[in-house]
């Protein structure tokens, strides 16, 4: 049809033109019902996350069962023991764990007594509470049945051991550190002095290396420290392990200590690269004639005396009596290990290298607080009959002489037949260094201390007990 004054109406464009706007109209609402939803999904999630962190906020779920736990009052409880069963339970005695509690305390975190959110469930956990769960820790007791006895959860114990060993290294009044005045130098020589037959004075401290046990390090472990998992491997004593240097004084407290190396290093690698040979090599810093004594696997220096090889003769009387000053640390390592049967075993599994070193050191500052605390120093007793089984059923070293319970109250003192055969002597090797890094004051003989000592020796024809009449 055509209309006068206009263009011919054409139907087929009027379809296509109400298509498009209808098109058009379904896409905006679309649009607004993807708006809407989005929204609605908004609000919906906010909700959700509104309520779990409320309900986070508000505690448990109402109707939750709780597990009654009783506290271990800790005063009470020591006084149910008597000094040996408490002394065998937390390898010191009752005045010192209070003293220890004492220094440590200061640094602990809180108790949770005065929480503005709530009550803590079962009730605080004090510290005397923490400090006796980690001694029992150390003492190589289960944290299951030390978790049963102070009525905590299962992993409070190891939460507390780790707890007080970090206040231990917040304290300094437990600090290791080797002399560095003369006049404290010349005071532990004079006390080595007091230990030697023949009175060789020159002795500023024994040095010798231990392996702490651990289990395989993990490969992040190894990427941190730079090494390989083989590298942690002592083969001498077939266990995975750290390689510990440490110096003692005469009374066998660690005057330093360090652990930085895998198992299979050296004892003269170790000490050769640690910062106690750089300080010794400075001109002053040792005082003049003084020097530590050393087995064989470490050089002889101006600054460290270690026996004679293969030897023979006079040279035979210098190593005897230079052995008895040296095995001040062979001594030290079996009281720390004897008192803390935690190193009687590999270390727990899931504990970094790092975390290993920081509870090897706080034990070695629990180990010289013992010491100082106690008037003979030799202190140790035989261990707990549960903790005894326990470091066995875990693999543990067995040591017959301070496993035996005879029930006495008797302290053990180190014989010979204690000598930790499975943990010293793995540094006693040369696979790490050459033979001449061993030789370099080869040609300083007058300088050297084993020289002037054997002399000494010699001129005084001092001879060592017949081996016969001391068997």
């Amino acid at each position: 049809m055509n209309r006068s004054g206009s263009d011919p109406f054409n139907y087929q464009d009027h379809l296509d033109d109400e298509e498009e706007l209808d098109a058009l109209h379904q896409a905006k609402r679309r649009k607004e019902v993807i708006i809407y939803a989005s929204a609605i999904a908004t609000v919906a999630a906010a909700s959700i996350l509104f309520g779990v962190l409320a309900s986070a906020h508000q505690g448990r779920v109402p109707g939750a069962v709780t597990v009654k736990r009783q506290r271990l009052a800790v005063e009470d409880y020591c006084q149910t023991l008597s000094d040996k069963h408490f002394r065998r339970r937390y390898r010191m005695g009752k005045e010192r764990f209070w003293n220890l509690l004492h220094i440590v305390g200061d640094n602990l975190p809180s108790t949770g007594e005065n929480r503005k959110n709530g009550c803590v469930p079962h009730g605080p956990i004090s510290h005397a509470a923490h400090l006796s769960m980690a001694l029992r820790i150390a003492a190589g007791a289960d944290p299951l049945d030390v978790a049963t006895n102070h009525g905590v959860n299962d992993n409070q114990p190891m939460v507390s051991f780790w707890l007080i060993m970090d206040a231990i290294h917040k304290s300094p009044q437990l600090d290791i550190q080797f002399p560095t005045s003369h006049e404290e130098q010349t005071k532990v020589a004079k006390e080595f002095e007091s230990k030697s037959s023949i009175g060789i004075s020159c002795c500023v401290g024994a040095i010798d290396g231990i392996l702490i046990w651990i289990h395989k390090p993990s490969d992040s472990d190894c990427d941190m420290l730079g090494f390989g998992q083989t590298k942690f491997f002592c083969g001498r004593k077939k266990k995975f392990g750290l390689s510990m240097q440490a110096v003692c004084d005469a009374k066998r407290r660690f005057l330093w200590v360090d652990i930085r190396y895998p198992g299979t290093t050296s004892d003269f690698f170790a000490f050769d690269l640690s910062s106690l040979k750089d300080k010794l090599e400075q001109p002053g810093f040792l005082h003049s004639g003084l020097c530590l004594f050393g087995d064989a696997a470490y050089a002889n220096s101006p600054y460290m005396c270690s026996p004679f090889r293969s030897a023979t003769g006079t040279q035979d009387d210098f190593n005897f009596f230079q052995s008895q000053l040296r095995i001040t640390i062979e001594c030290a390592f079996g009281m720390l290990v004897h008192r803390f049967g935690i190193l009687r075993k590999a270390f727990p599994v899931n504990v970094t290298v790092s975390k290993r070193n920081i509870a090897v050191l706080g034990l070695c500052k629990l180990h010289n607080f013992c010491i100082q605390s106690s008037n003979c120093g030799d202190d140790v007793v035989a261990s707990d009959f549960r903790d005894v089984s326990n470091i066995i059923m875990e693999g543990g070293m067995v040591l017959p002489r301070i496993d035996r319970d005879d029930g006495s109250d008797n302290s053990w003192r180190y014989e010979e037949e204690d000598r930790l055969d499975n943990l010293l002597d793995g540094g006693q090797h040369m696979d790490d260094h050459d033979r001449d890094d061993c030789r370099r004051y080869r040609y300083y003989r007058n300088e050297i201390p084993r020289q002037a000592i054997h002399e000494y020796i010699v001129l005084n024809e001092f001879r060592r007990p017949d081996r016969r009449a001391s068997r």
